[in-house]
């Protein structure tokens, strides 16, 4: 299991409100949505939404993942930024003409 990858989704629900929502945003089916929030569940030993046939609502361990996985998700994001941005610098020799 891809603990980010978890986390986006389990994100993406959230904010959608649904799992189909989430499945758009990430380009994938529904029932992989589905799965992988599963999964991060059974991972974490916790359940993270109250499901019903209307839908779904945090449980107050969902909602605590939720905050916290938001902010790493985007502490990763800003580290990946960095470390592309830190690569594109000017590179060469500098020569100085004395006068």
């Amino acid at each position: 299991m891809d603990r980010l990858a978890s986390m986006e989704t389990f994100i993406r629900v959230v904010e959608t409100g649904s799992f189909s929502g989430a499945a758009r945003q990430l380009r994938v089916g529904q029932p992989a949505v589905s799965k992988t929030v599963a999964q991060l569940e059974n991972y974490l030993g916790v359940k993270l939404l109250t499901r019903s046939t209307r839908g779904f609502t945090p449980t107050e361990a969902g909602l605590g993942y939720f905050e916290r996985a938001k902010r790493a998700i985007e502490e990763a994001d800003k580290a990946e930024l960095a470390a592309r941005g830190a690569g594109s610098g000017l590179k060469g020799r500098c020569a100085f003409a004395r006068p």
